[in-house]
């Protein structure tokens, strides 16, 4: 568990943790189903029905990512999600 003393952050041995992270996901302002790509001029998507299942990148690849992301370093994650995401139908629907 990470606390604060003073303006630092500690972890549980009391070493201070430095937070490396990095923005995860320019992909998820896009739905996958329909295809949102920004380059397909036709059939805009019906904001009623989206999915942005497997953004950033597919689920079943998770995982890894995360792992090959630890690898080299970080440790803080920086999400990207949008309102759509959370409540596409609308809010509270």
């Amino acid at each position: 568990m990470i606390k604060t003393k003073g303006p630092w952050l500690i972890d549980e041995t009391g070493r201070t943790v430095m937070l490396r992270g990095v923005n995860l996901g320019g992909s998820t302002k896009v739905p996958t189903k329909p295809n949102g790509a920004t380059w397909n001029p036709e059939g805009f998507f019906d904001h009623q029905n989206v999915s942005f299942v497997d953004r950033p990148f597919p689920l079943a690849e998770a995982d890894e990512h995360y792992a090959r992301l630890r690898l080299w370093g970080f440790n803080c994650l920086r999400f990207l999600i949008t309102w759509e995401a959370v409540e596409h139908a609308g809010p509270g629907i």
